[in-house]
């Protein structure tokens, strides 16, 4: 059966020859009975079809049989349009076609229906589909399968997104999405009470942040745990906060490891010094004995009746010498009490200027016969640190100070301290007897020392540089031989956000 227009149908032909799309009529059977322009040119159909009325399956995909689920043969038994998409390889390439078929009129004298349909190269499309497809899939196997938990919020705080490492993080398994998905973690009292809801809040307004070795509390309550958590915008159009994305590393055997490993350090510290301990007791504890029996025989003579005056000034310093040596027995011993505490790193604001005059009145320098030098600015900010171990730290340089400066006329010790754009600097000089210019380097590795036996007691210049790196913290030295050494420590000043790694 041959197509003939009526004549007002030429207009709409000729609009057809200029659609973007290749558009053609078929009958009942298939047969093709008018093609646009854009059909015959993609398709290489000739104008008048001089073999016959050709199919559709034969002359636009070069089929033998007709296409499966074919919308053309759908639209005849539902009356509706119909769609489909078809794969044909054209010009040696494989491309996609959205095929649409639309009833256009039944002819009364072969009682069959006239089809249009249209044809649009999808290929592009379908690539672009298949290779956001491929990325989403790709996404999807990274988040689940990645060791840490990620998920999304939406600006509100509610959970939208889990993925299988959150489950086991939070302890709710396979019921995680269950209890997890619309809930709110801004309105969690542990979230609140830990502070950060409020990071959380303040990163849906735009505000990325990152929480190293974060003190954690699940959801039931348990203490314990440590994250590192980041959170990041998600930002839509208008650069408009959409929601956030957060992601959480347990980090609670790290930080147990690190503690473990300071402890290990300090009881590594504790036995190295067992044998100077001994020799450091047995020195004082000797001075005691021979000062004391010197006491003993001088009330001796006050039985007797024969003190004088100079026996009298005698007896005091012999009693003096026995209050010193017994107050460095106790230093002694407070000092391996303080190595065997089992206390973590804490985060906390310290006052630098009390701290040094705290330690200075403690080691009493003008017993010592060494003169300070202090240059320690009182309006210096606070520093972030443990307190406990800053305060170790720094007495051990102290003493290492006056142990350099033992028998040394004109003794001078000056402590110096500065604010910085890096931070709070702080110097610790001595005219002792300095250090060799090949040791610099090795005064802070275990087991080092450049005192005579029995006089390594203390923490250690090693255990000294671990504790000021784990608390972000820098310590260096500077030393000529004969002239004296010059230890600089450089903390980090307070701020109410900063941890402690």
């Amino acid at each position: 059966m041959n197509f003939n227009p009526h004549r007002d149908l030429d207009t709409v032909r000729s609009i057809l020859d200029f659609l973007p799309m290749g558009v053609y009529v078929v009958d009942g059977e298939r047969r093709i009975q008018w093609a646009n322009h854009r059909t015959r040119h993609r398709f290489c159909m000739e104008k008048d079809f001089p073999w016959g009325d050709p199919h559709c399956y034969q002359s636009l995909f070069k089929r033998e049989s007709p296409c499966a689920d074919c919308p053309a043969m759908r639209t005849l038994k539902t009356g509706r349009t119909e769609y489909e998409e078809i794969k044909s390889e054209h010009q040696g390439e494989l491309k996609y076609y959205l095929v649409t078929a639309t009833p256009l009129r039944r002819d009364r004298s072969a009682s069959q229906t006239l089809i249009i349909e249209t044809i649009q190269d999808i290929t592009d499309q379908k690539r672009a589909d298949e290779a956001l497809r491929r990325l989403d899939d790709i996404n999807s196997a990274i988040i689940n399968n990645a060791p840490v938990a990620i998920f999304t919020l939406d600006k509100s705080g509610k959970f939208i997104s889990v993925n299988p490492a959150l489950a086991t993080l939070s302890g709710l398994g396979a019921q995680a999405e269950e209890k997890l998905l619309g809930f709110n973690w801004l309105e969690n009292p542990y979230t609140v009470r830990s502070g950060l809801a409020e990071r959380i809040r303040n990163c849906l307004a735009g505000e990325p942040f990152e929480l190293q070795d974060f003190p954690f509390t699940t959801y039931r309550g348990d203490r314990g745990q440590y994250i590192h958590v980041r959170g990041v915008p998600l930002k839509g159009k208008g650069d408009k906060v959409e929601g956030m994305l957060c992601i959480i590393e347990d980090n609670t055997e790290k930080v147990k490891a690190q503690i473990q490993s300071i402890q290990d350090a300090k009881m590594s510290v504790i036995g190295r010094l067992m044998t100077g301990v001994a020799h450091e007791l047995n020195n004082p504890l000797a001075a005691i004995a021979a000062n004391t029996e010197l006491a003993c025989d001088l009330f001796q003579n006050v039985k007797d009746g024969t003190v004088g005056k100079e026996e009298i000034e005698e007896l005091r310093e012999y009693l003096e010498v026995i209050e010193d040596q017994a107050f460095r027995c106790k230093n002694i011993i407070k000092d391996m009490i303080d190595l065997t505490k089992k206390d973590g790193f804490e985060a906390l604001e310290i006052d630098l200027v009390a701290m040094l005059d705290e330690l200075l009145e403690v080691l009493n320098l003008n017993k010592l016969k060494i003169r300070l030098v202090r240059d320690v600015p009182p309006d210096l900010p606070p520093v972030r640190g443990d307190i406990n171990a800053l305060k170790q730290c720094f007495l051990n340089i102290l003493r290492n100070a006056t142990d350099a400066l033992e028998s040394r006329d004109a003794a001078v010790i000056r402590v110096r301290a500065q604010h910085r754009d890096i931070g709070v600097r702080v110097e610790i000089e001595d005219n002792g007897v300095g250090i060799h210019d090949g040791l610099v380097d090795k005064i802070f590795e275990p087991f080092f020392s450049t005192k005579d036996t029995g006089k390594g007691v203390g923490l250690g210049l090693t255990l000294c540089y671990e504790f000021l790196k784990r608390m972000g913290a820098e310590i260096e030295v500077k030393s000529v031989l004969g002239r004296g050494s010059v230890f600089v420590v450089t903390l980090p000043v307070f701020q109410e956000t900063s941890g402690v790694e």
